[in-house]
């Protein structure tokens, strides 16, 4: 189900899809900016280095997508009104990534891994040709993914990462500002991996976004509860990043 890497650029250009992106918590975006490069959940458990716990985690270990790099078409936050379960942090890349990854071929998702199941098809799980893909995807689905396999789990942030965009979900239970918080980190890491002229945005979104009740939700909750330490996964910048 490979395809080729310059012919499914032409078709983003041809629907007018000109970014690629890729949501992650504050941890994990801190790794990618120390390494210089994101860096796939095998790759970082190669390195001996730890990411944030995702819940499709066992799921990529079983479809043996553990060392494959995801990116999205679209800003799934933005296109959902509602914050990305993968992360409050996003990063932005131009699509000439794809020209320009080290791989000659892709791989497309018809769907989620996550829902996925054993006995699918490979024509069920993934796009079979370039013509399939031009054909069936419409801009804006957030169903499927690109999937880069053959890149050893590592693909460089420079030169085409246009920017990073970080989610603004208010004061936690301590009075700490997250958005100045996950700023911080996120800056400092740059720094470390040498690309300190990174630029890091505040997300802006409509009174129709969920994401605002969605992270109060969050915030209103006790310590120690569920919701508390869902909030601690999303946006504590663990010192072993």
């Amino acid at each position: 189900m490979e395809l080729d890497s310059a012919a499914v650029h032409h078709v983003l250009v041809e629907k007018q899809i000109d970014a690629l992106h890729h949501a992650n918590t504050v941890q994990t975006s801190c790794l990618f900016l120390q390494h210089g490069r994101l860096l796939s959940r095998g790759a970082a458990e190669d390195r001996g280095v730890t990411q944030t716990p995702q819940r499709s985690d066992s799921l990529d270990k079983r479809y043996g997508i553990w060392n494959d790099i995801f990116l999205d078409s679209v800003d799934i936050h933005h296109r959902a009104s509602s914050r990305n379960l993968y992360g409050p942090v996003l990063f932005r890349f131009s699509i000439d990534l794809l020209l320009d990854v080290g791989a000659p071929t892709i791989w497309i998702t018809r769907m989620n891994p996550t829902d996925w199941k054993d006995g699918d098809r490979a024509e069920d799980r993934y796009y079979s040709s370039v013509e399939q893909f031009s054909a069936e995807y419409s801009k804006g689905d957030f169903r499927s993914m690109l999937m880069l396999r053959h890149v050893g789990g590592v693909v460089p942030l420079r030169p085409h990462l246009r920017d990073i965009l970080v989610d603004g979900p208010g004061l936690w239970n301590d009075g700490e500002d997250l958005y100045s918080h996950t700023v911080g980190a996120l800056r400092l890491s740059a720094w470390q991996g040498g690309d300190a002229k990174v630029q890091i945005s505040k997300r802006e979104c409509s009174s129709l976004c969920k994401c605002n009740a969605q992270y109060n939700a969050l915030l209103s909750k006790a310590r120690n509860s569920d919701a508390y330490q869902e909030l601690e996964r999303l946006f504590v910048f663990g010192s072993d990043a």
